[in-house]
């Protein structure tokens, strides 16, 4: 963003153009003032300051021609922050003082007293430069406050604002959790009736500090909390001091916590299957922190009896499920202290490992399969055969959703396999944080740290550069779309592509930051491009990181207000492959991505079997087909059937379609004839550092 001028712009009014330029030159000489304006009395008074963006005001109160009174009326009565300084006679000072308080005049200066008037401006320039950038932190509290509270209407944990011990606010989460029917109910209720008598004194406290405003840092009670139904849930609360509608006040999060420590490990059989799931999830939600972070690295199992539906058919429904309860039971003596079993179905169980990494998973995973055996009358023919499929996932850095870790270990169990990927069942699903993590040999671990400072030196001098690829329509719109490309400038100047260092940064734990710069830079040139009134939008990638880190959204909100930008100028896109194994965690982005109206893409689009699996789940706006569908299109009568179905199936959805990696005319035909909405590629022209679009 362009740095502001510290020099103001004056409104002179007198009649004289001589003596205007007199006070101007005064000024230049030490700096004080930019541009200049003058009238010759009040009438144009009020279009001046707008329609030239005037700082400060010099009213000549000695100009015969000027109407001091008129003058003082007119500035008093339009809304304005531009102060105004009058320079008068000495001998009018007195009589002048007298009613300038009034009108709002900031001082008074005497003609010809050169040294006092460029005091007067340098200070109120100095005053004025704080008061705007006063009022603009203060709009930007207002519009982060606004924000926070429309995300506070779909985050999972419960929140409220409690003012004097009654509630002022409360989101939908915290209103499911105490079990009340909606938010007026639970306003008429103060908070100490939700927390038990045994822990009401904690509470007491928390109000007392709150309104002795003592509270300066957040403070973290373990209580048990009351529902409607008088029924006791253990909950964590996350207190801190906040304002609510101008008023301060404090706010509470509350997160239901599952003690594990009291009742040891549940046998399986004594769980509820049908509220396993949700119990399983939160259990694993504890464990990981507001931002996503998790401190102690831990495993998820999912493990699934083996031929369950072939034992129902042939033991009968009830004998299935007693023997399926009492391997349940086996799970829970085998795992012992080492973690927790529960119950997600009637032939599968979720265990969640204490502290495991990725050898100490491995090793419970064997010791389940060679021990966790059914009971000797459905031992199966060849009795070496395992009774159970198990998948696992271990959990460590930034955490995705519960949900997208629970299925992430249930693909691994079930033999899921990710196109263009060889991945085995019991390993990390193919996201980048698995990339992260992977074994490199010494040489590409050197490489790795190499380029790593490449990255940091980039960051640090401002030497990452983007550049764009048109979006071309076949249908003849006039938005001006653009992909953005990112380069990188080393120590030597040398270009590097981002396949030359985007790996690294994935796995050196920079890629959250490059995608920050890049997203950040890239609404600094839609700003530009729009004030220039180019219709332009930008299509940027998100990594997995990124998207995991659950205050991008607010990140992305800082920089459309400081740029002053529309989120429907942007599109953020994600690969298909982390879609898949994060449907949770992005189908909450998007729906908050929407909330500020910015679009959404999938790329590499047509990779999984089913995709309109991911059609029906996300609100989508774009869909990219990975480039392998634009090589030899024109002579492969296959791809052009499956380019066919894609296209149709988008557009079925209400979702527009993009071809990437075009490389010559004849698949542009194809394309047209397939419905494609968009194309973009080499052919069409190469990523660019400008943004020109070429016929």
């Amino acid at each position: 963003m362009p740095t502001q001028s510290r020099k103001p712009t004056l409104l002179i009014v007198t009649s004289e153009t001589s003596e205007a330029e007199r006070l101007v030159g005064t000024l230049r000489e030490e700096g004080l003032v930019g541009q200049s304006v003058s009238i010759p009395n009040a009438e144009r008074l009020q279009s001046a300051i707008k329609e030239r963006s005037c700082d400060l005001i010099l009213c000549c109160g000695y100009d015969r021609d000027v109407d001091l009174d008129e003058f003082l009326d007119g500035y008093k009565q339009i809304t304005t922050d531009t102060p105004l300084v009058l320079i008068v006679e000495p001998e009018s000072w007195s009589a002048v003082a007298d009613k300038a308080g009034h009108f709002g005049v900031r001082d008074l200066v005497r003609r010809y007293d050169n040294e006092h008037l460029r005091i007067v401006v340098k200070r109120e320039s100095a005053d004025l430069w704080k008061r705007r950038e006063a009022n603009g932190l203060s709009a930007r509290l207002q519009n982060c406050e606004a924000s926070t509270l429309s995300l506070l209407e779909v985050t999972s944990a419960g929140v409220a604002f409690v003012q004097d011990g009654m509630h002022v606010d409360a989101n939908p989460a915290y209103v499911s959790l105490f079990g009340y029917a909606d938010a007026d109910d639970i306003l008429a209720v103060p908070l100490l009736d939700l927390v038990a008598s045994a822990d009401q004194k904690k509470i007491r406290d928390l109000l007392k500090r709150a309104d002795q405003s003592q509270l300066t840092d957040s403070l973290t009670l373990d209580v048990t909390c009351v529902q409607a139904d008088a029924r006791e849930i253990e909950a964590r609360i996350l207190a801190a001091q906040a304002e609510f509608e101008g008023e301060p006040c404090l706010r509470i999060i509350v997160q239901p916590v599952q003690s594990v420590a009291s009742a040891g490990p549940k046998p399986a059989a004594e769980q509820d299957a049908s509220f396993g799931v949700r119990t399983f999830l939160d259990e694993v939600e504890s464990r990981i922190d507001e931002e996503r972070l998790v401190k102690t690295p831990f495993a998820i199992f999912f493990v699934q009896v083996a031929k369950s539906v072939e034992l129902k058919r042939d033991l009968g429904l009830t004998l299935a499920l007693e023997l399926f309860a009492e391997f349940g039971e086996r799970l829970s003596a085998i795992v012992g202290e080492r973690g927790t079993v529960t119950q997600l179905s009637d032939d599968s169980f979720g265990i969640i490992g204490n502290d495991m990494v990725d050898l100490d998973a491995k090793g419970l995973s064997e010791h389940l399969k060679n021990e966790a055996r059914l009971s000797t009358g459905a031992a199966r023919e060849g009795g070496n055969e395992e009774d159970c499929e198990i998948g696992y996932f271990v959990v460590s850095e930034r955490a995705a959703a519960a949900e997208d870790i629970l299925n992430a270990a249930y693909r691994l169990c079930i033999g899921h396999r990710y196109t263009d990927h060889d991945n085995k069942p019991g390993q990390g699903a193919p996201t980048s944080l698995a990339a992260k993590t992977k074994q490199e040999d010494a040489e590409n671990a050197e490489d790795d740290e190499t380029i790593a400072r490449k990255i940091e030196y980039a960051l640090r001098n401002d030497q990452l550069r983007l550049v764009y690829q048109p979006i071309i329509s076949l249908m003849g719109d006039n938005q001006e779309n653009y992909s953005v490309l990112l380069r990188l400038l080393d120590e030597e100047e040398n270009l590097l592509e981002a396949k030359d260092f985007i790996g690294a940064a994935i796995r050196k734990g920079l890629i959250e930051e490059i995608d920050k710069w890049t997203i950040r830079a890239a609404i600094q040139v839609i700003a530009e491009q729009r004030r220039s009134g180019h219709n332009l939008s930008l299509f940027i990638n998100l990594s997995e990181d990124t998207f995991r880190n659950p205050s991008i959204v607010l990140w992305i909100c800082d920089c459309l207000r400081e740029f002053d930008v529309r989120g429907n100028w942007l599109t953020f896109q994600f690969q298909e492959e982390l879609v898949v194994g994060n449907l949770a965690s992005i189908g909450k982005l998007v729906e908050t991505l929407k909330k500020i109206k910015c679009r959404v893409a999938i790329n590499r689009f047509g990779v999984t079997e089913r995709p309109e699996t991911l059609l029906q789940g996300m609100s989508l706006d774009f869909v990219l087909l990975k480039p392998a569908f634009a090589q030899n299109l024109a002579d492969d009568p296959d791809k052009q059937q499956r380019l066919l179905q894609l296209a149709t199936l988008a557009r079925e959805f209400n979702v527009k379609s993009i071809v990437t990696g075009v490389e010559d005319a004849r698949a542009l035909t194809v394309l047209w004839t397939a419905g494609v909405d968009y194309v973009q590629g080499n052919f069409l022209q190469r990523p660019s550092p400008t943004l020109e679009v070429q016929a």
